[in-house]
């Protein structure tokens, strides 16, 4: 493990980051400059698979999931390879500890090691760690701030990269905003982006769509979201998108009517999640849902945007969420949407390591 930080690469962190880590909690925490530089990475990791080969030789990545994962787990263990380094994939209460996370608890429950010993150790035999912990579900608040994946940074005495958690899902982000590059060019101001709510059986968190929100906005594109009244996000979310689009060139926009939204969009991006009611309301939140089953993406609802990019971040309920003539037509973009995560983990790799 090295004695040293690595010697920060150009551009640098951002100003709020503590000078000696480089945690990647959501795409908020890139400057302007950082972000586009890791953009314009991914992309050119995708067309030279040469490309930073083995130049983490001798780094060491921890990989800690409390949350199922394909792409996410399988991606970063393939993006460190690539770059040379060791990497350790631990899923706790299956072949590793249970963690207990309440600060003062009285260990005498289930789980017999708490964050702050696990984590503290794993900063000591890694370079950099990546966590993935997802939304409680039932604190909203405490979601709301993510306070678990804040927890882990500010016990680690390493870079730490949110692999998703209960607000946020930056490495899903980086890698959107890499395909949106390579397919519209640079310059994404004036793209209609259309984030469009969509049934599922279950309640699902919000970090991916508040991400896709993030990052559309932050890419200067114009944003719809497209969502049920019982479904709307965060409106501090909301508001902090619209900030940042206006700085961007772009706008931000809401809508209930789903195939209005769609006219002309350059990209439909689909997500299911359950909102604020779910923690409020769960019983209405579920009677809602239910109602809006109409609401999933259809091939005669793409046949009214402007030849548009069909995105999903996966796993995707076939004929629920999309359907197969969506998925195996030529709108999909998702494959190629999922492919880009192992070449924007490359990039985020070598940001958290100065390589």
């Amino acid at each position: 493990m090295p004695t040293s930080t690595p010697t920060p690469p150009s551009p640098s962190p951002p100003s709020d980051t503590p000078p000696d880590l480089r945690h990647v909690l959501q795409i908020d925490d890139f400057s302007d400059a950082t972000w586009d530089a890791l953009r314009h990475a991914a992309v050119a990791h995708r067309h030279d698979e040469t490309r930073g080969a083995d130049t983490a030789a001798g780094t060491s990545l921890g990989l800690v999931f409390l949350n199922p994962s394909l792409r996410t787990r399988t991606s970063m263990e393939g993006a460190a390879a690539h770059l040379g380094a060791h990497y350790t994939t631990l899923v706790p209460g299956d072949g590793s500890w249970d963690l207990e996370w309440e600060e003062g608890a009285v260990m005498d429950g289930d789980a017999p090691e708490h964050v702050k010993e696990a984590i503290s150790v794993l900063s000591r035999y890694h370079d950099a760690l990546g966590v993935r912990v997802f939304a409680s579900g039932i604190d909203y608040a405490a979601d709301a701030r993510d306070t678990l994946i804040r927890t882990i940074a500010e016990v680690a005495s390493v870079p730490v990269v949110n692999l998703e958690s209960a607000w946020a899902h930056p490495c899903q982000g980086l890698s959107d905003a890499a395909l949106l590059t390579e397919r519209f060019g640079d310059d994404l101001t004036d793209r209609k982006f259309v984030l469009s709510w969509a049934p599922h059986p279950k309640p699902l968190p919000m970090a991916v769509p508040n991400t896709a929100l993030r990052t559309a906005a932050r890419c200067g594109m114009d944003v719809t979201v497209a969502r049920p009244d019982s479904h709307a996000l965060d409106p501090d979310l909301m508001a902090e998108a619209q900030s940042v689009a206006d700085t961007q060139g772009g706008s931000v926009a809401t809508t209930s009517h789903q195939a209005a939204a769609v006219d002309d969009a350059d990209v439909v991006y689909a997500k299911s999640w359950g909102g604020p009611l779910m923690y409020t309301d769960p019983e209405g939140e579920s009677e809602a849902r239910a109602a809006q089953s109409d609401w999933g993406i259809s091939e005669a609802l793409m046949a009214r945007t402007d030849d548009a990019a069909f995105l999903h971040c996966l796993p995707v309920r076939r004929n629920v969420v999309v359907d197969d003539a969506v998925l195996d037509g030529p709108h999909a973009a998702h494959l190629d949407q999922a492919e880009y995560r192992l070449h924007a983990q490359k990039a985020l790799l070598e940001y958290v390591w100065g390589l």
